[in-house]
């Protein structure tokens, strides 16, 4: 491609997104659908409606997609049927605390994957100013940059994941031994999950909030907790809620299990905290390894070479 054609493509492109900024601003001449003149009104109970409330849309003229819809339905179709298992999916959305679904976090995947071939045609352009690229670049860094839009979503998804787990084993001992305290000073376990609740902050908190909000809504305790439990499925708060569960059903005092159980808490975080300081003292291994012990060879063995070299 020569600088005249390339100088061709920026300019089109750049013409090309004027033209949808000024299409993106102009009203839409048609009535919104019942879900969307609804939606304002349970906004505040239902989170698919507080999105269709809030979304700002920037596709101008949907009527007049050019296909662009139908394309991403068909690769989000895709994405389900070879992505995976959903239910892994599932554990890692409702661990890292998000509200999408299994359907619209594949959605978002695709969405990103689109974008990263859209920044590989861009840097072929960017390319194409400077020197003349192969045909076979042209296909290539479009397809490296959909899927490294595609599959960051997925990274940023278990990291997200991994890190609130952490975090919640972390809170775990105080939120034990809080409990423990309201129900020895005399309060039922109800409400001193709607103390914790209102005064705490935190991960395992929110969780806890919406135990509160379920056995408001006239859900059983038990059957709340074990909701809880099979959402997030993180070991030390499955222990525990077993614990409270079989507390309850044989009747003996619940703070006195949950004092026992805070303390075993605490034992595992200090065995994690060792486990990490381990990890993290191998990991410190690494740059004395391969960068300061070769450089202190270099400078030691060097000016031997340099004196034997010059012939003394």
């Amino acid at each position: 491609m020569s600088s005249l054609g390339a100088w061709g493509i920026g300019l089109g492109a750049l013409f090309g997104l004027g033209v949808w900024i000024i299409l993106t601003t102009l009203p839409r001449f048609r009535s919104a659908s019942l879900q969307r003149r609804v939606a304002h009104m349970v906004a505040d109970i239902s989170p698919q409606a507080y999105a269709d409330v809030t979304e700002k849309s920037s596709a101008p003229l949907p009527q007049f997609d050019f296909g662009v819809r139908s394309l991403k339905a068909s690769l989000v179709v895709m994405s389900e049927k070879f992505a995976g298992p959903a239910d892994v999916l599932q554990l890692d959305l409702a661990r890292a605390g998000s509200a999408l679904s299994v359907s619209e976090f594949r959605a978002r995947q695709v969405t990103w994957g689109l974008w990263g071939a859209a920044a590989g045609l861009v840097v072929d352009g960017a390319v194409a100013f400077v020197t003349q690229p192969s045909f076979i670049a042209y296909v290539v860094v479009p397809v490296i940059g959909s899927l490294v839009g595609y599959l960051s979503v997925l990274y940023f998804l278990g990291y997200a994941a991994k890190s609130r787990v952490k975090r919640i084993e972390a809170q775990l001992p105080a939120v034990w031994e809080f409990l423990s305290l309201s129900l020895s000073a005399g309060e039922g376990l109800p409400d001193a999950l709607r103390r914790m609740a209102t005064i705490g902050h935190g991960d395992i908190t929110d969780e806890f909030r919406v135990v509160v909000l379920d056995v408001q809504m006239g859900i059983p305790m038990a059957t709340a907790l074990q909701t809880l439990e099979r959402k997030l499925k993180i070991s030390a708060l499955s222990r525990g809620i077993e614990q409270i569960l079989g507390a309850l059903n044989r009747g003996t005092p619940v703070s006195a299990v949950l004092q026992a159980h805070a303390l075993d808490a605490r034992e595992d975080s200090k065995r994690r905290l060792l486990e990490s300081a381990g990890q993290k003292e191998v990991a410190m291994l690494v740059p004395l390894v391969f960068l300061i012990l070769p450089v202190t060879i270099v400078f030691a063995v060097f000016p031997g070479l340099l004196v034997i070299q010059s012939g003394f």
